[in-house]
């Protein structure tokens, strides 16, 4: 069973300029999930930052259920079904910029690690000196993504754009649908598009899509997720010609 603990809901702060780290932990050991957990959110409290960290039980839960990308991912060798090298290999596939630290019994499994470009590794049992001090070389190799700032429910919230699947207007108010769940935010979608980069398109009057998320064209909709958001005539050829340019340029 996928041992998730906090489920994907993301917990954003101003770090730096609007960075925040998202970390899983993959790990068949309940007790070594948990003893993990307390080190990893120890360390980003004491830097001052908020790392939103979600845990998985076996290797085949973390590769299959890969929907957004982890900023690091502390990923066990010995693992049954799926073992960690095997889990990187697939995670790779999709996703190249994460930064993997594997944790093993055997330090000499970890020489494989090369082979999916992992940082580093750790030989069981784990101290929060060695965690602390691979975290933070870790830290320093994530790279720096783009992030939005939006009021939301009184307070500033920092999106990273990469987590937006697509932005909905509603007369003076924008809908941010994001991973962590929507954010109603007073503006207009004008406004909120000065904001983004080359990577979202207008659709239509009432959405902006992230074309980071869009699976395909069906008739006249665009697909994003389990979404349909209608293209209109008006708009097709521009937002085409942005899918275009977005694609060439990946």
């Amino acid at each position: 069973t996928n041992a998730k603990t906090g489920g994907i809901m993301r917990a954003i702060a101003k770090t730096g300029e609007g960075i925040f780290m998202r970390l899983a932990i993959v790990d068949d050991d309940a007790q070594q999930r948990s003893l993990l957990e307390e080190y990893v959110k120890k360390y980003f409290e004491e830097q001052g930052k908020v790392c939103d960290v979600v845990c998985f039980s076996s290797g085949v839960d973390f590769a299959s259920d890969y929907a957004a990308p982890f900023d690091i991912i502390l990923l066990d060798i010995d693992m049954p079904h799926m073992n960690g090298i095997e889990a990187a290999k697939k995670i790779r596939q999709v996703d190249e910029h994460a930064v993997i630290i594997f944790i093993t019994r055997m330090a000499q499994y970890a020489i494989q690690g090369y082979e999916v470009d992992a940082l580093d590794f750790m030989v069981k049992p784990v101290s929060y000196f060695n965690l602390s001090v691979k975290l933070a070389r870790a830290v320093r190799k994530v790279p720096r993504r783009s992030s939005i700032a939006v009021s939301a429910d009184g307070k500033t919230v920092f999106l990273g754009e990469d987590d937006i699947f697509y932005i909905e207007g509603h007369n003076q108010y924008v809908i941010y649908h994001t991973v962590s769940g929507n954010y109603k935010v007073h503006s207009t979608l004008k406004e909120a598009e000065k904001q983004l980069s080359a990577a979202f398109s207008r659709c239509n009057n009432s959405f902006i899509v992230n074309l980071r998320y869009l699976s395909h064209l069906e008739n006249a909709d665009a697909v994003v997720g389990s979404e349909r958001l209608p293209v209109s005539r008006g708009r097709r050829k521009a937002f085409l010609e942005d899918v275009n340019r977005y694609l060439g340029g990946i």
